[in-house]
């Protein structure tokens, strides 16, 4: 029978859904309203709209858009799956450049990450291609197109931080043309090795650019940026007192993922019985879709120990 640890987790995590931000049914705040930004959790997510080049704006913007038919530049705010995370209403659009200001229990801590998605104009362009960007793989599917988000974290007094990260929003990079992909379900960007930061900075780069820069349209999608709100330097004991594992979705569907912990040995589910249902060895997700729906006890095992969370599958 499973012996369940006595595992205390410490409210030690913040996450910003952007669920506080009131929003009429389909419609988005541009930062038209001028105020700079939108908080939510621990961060600011800074906004800056510009009246005199005609109603243009940059960095973030909230949305619960749902139109993932219309294709073309006017359909913006759509995310491509058409809700947030986990079915949310609300989710933040990044345009051009987007900067993240941690605040409260989160500045100068260490951050988890957050979910990235594609939109409905984006990925529509970098599927079938348009009069102003390429399709990607061109004519014969071979082309080695990416686009991607570069991620640069930045501590106090505006001192880059030692690791820069990152992350694939399309990438037809691989010589094996089967696993060329453009993301359109929620995926989660891991920052942990970004520690003790006080803001980030993410950008945008493309293997498709002209004249006046990159010609893929320069959005992405985030929900669930989630803080740690906890210093990097605390020792390895605190760190596993404290540590705050991520586990999601929960209730569980199809598909479990583990988040917030490095070095997973495997993934155990058992029933409240203790008996072992199903397991993964050393990866981070473990499939829940034959599970009956019910209570069940997921062990996260890593080499220094396991941590026990309860779970349930609907």
């Amino acid at each position: 029978m499973l012996m369940l640890l006595t595992f205390q987790k410490s409210n030690a995590q913040t996450i910003s859904t952007f669920e506080n931000i009131t929003l009429p049914e389909k419609s988005y705040l541009n930062g038209n309203d001028h105020s700079g930004g939108f908080a939510s959790g621990n961060a600011f997510f800074v906004n800056f709209f510009d009246t005199v080049a005609g109603d243009f704006w940059t960095g973030f913007s909230i949305s619960n858009m749902k139109d993932t038919t219309d294709k073309s530049y006017t359909n913006m705010y759509s995310v491509i799956s058409a809700k947030g995370y986990n079915q949310s209403n609300n989710y933040a659009v990044a345009y051009q450049s987007a900067k993240v200001v941690l605040t409260g229990a989160a500045k100068g801590k260490q951050v988890l990450g957050f979910f990235v998605n594609n939109g409905t104009y984006a990925f529509n362009d970098m599927k079938n291609g348009s009069p102003f960007s390429k399709k990607f793989g061109g004519s014969t599917g071979n082309d080695s197109d990416y686009f991607k988000i570069n991620i640069q974290a930045w501590k106090a007094n505006g001192i880059p931080a030692d690791t820069n990260l990152s992350f694939y929003l399309a990438d037809y990079t691989s010589a094996d043309s089967s696993q060329d992909y453009i993301i359109k379900d929620w995926t989660w960007v891991d920052l942990k090795s970004l520690n003790d930061i006080d803001s980030l900075l993410i950008t945008f780069a493309s293997s498709d650019t002209g004249q006046f820069g990159i010609n893929t349209p320069t959005y992405f999608y985030m929900d669930n940026f989630t803080t740690r709100d906890i210093s990097s330097s605390v020792s390895l004991n605190e760190l596993n007192e404290k540590a705050e594992i991520i586990v999601f979705p929960n209730p569980a569907e199809n598909t479990l993922y583990v988040g917030g912990i490095e070095g997973i040995v495997s993934l155990q589910i058992f029933d409240l019985n203790g008996r072992l249902i199903c397991e993964n060895h050393k990866q981070n997700q473990i499939e829940t879709s034959e599970l009956s729906a019910g209570i069940y006890v997921l062990n996260i095992a890593i080499e220094k120990g396991n941590y026990q969370e309860k779970i349930s599958k609907y």
